[in-house]
């Protein structure tokens, strides 16, 4: 998300500029400034990817009779639909902090959380409870 809106201020700066470099005009300056700024962010991603050491986090929901949105560290939000096993879409690398809380919930119901926050220790964190009711 910080990505988009840096991308989105850069852009925006230059709309009102006349960039000048010999033989380009603004346009092409931007593209090139955002598109060298995307390839290093893939490359970024591609070598933690592949370094083997990013983990899942999830855990188990009870109860839940509607759509539910859980969101990690104020960021990622995932929805759910049903109740049993789950994990959040993306993967993190080894010793990342997190805090899971319910950003949106069914309008009939309570939904809790028990083992909510921590960090990622070397696997898998499956220890996370969300009680619907």
């Amino acid at each position: 998300m910080r990505t988009v809106i840096y991308v989105i201020l850069i852009f925006t700066m230059f709309i009102n500029c006349t960039l000048k470099e010999e033989d380009k005009t603004s346009d092409q300056i931007v593209r090139t400034l955002v598109s060298d700024y995307a390839s290093s962010s893939i490359s970024a991603a591609r070598e933690s990817a592949g370094s083997g050491k990013n983990f899942r986090i999830g855990g188990n929901i009870a109860g839940l009779s509607g759509i539910m949105f859980l969101q990690n560290n104020a960021a990622e939000q995932a929805p759910f639909n049903i109740s049993g096993r789950f994990y959040l879409p993306q993967s993190y690398p080894d010793g990342t902090n997190y805090v899971i809380t319910v950003s949106s919930k069914p309008s009939n119901q309570t939904c809790t959380i028990s083992n909510g926050f921590g960090r990622v220790s070397g696997g898998d964190v499956t220890n996370i409870i969300v009680n619907c009711i």
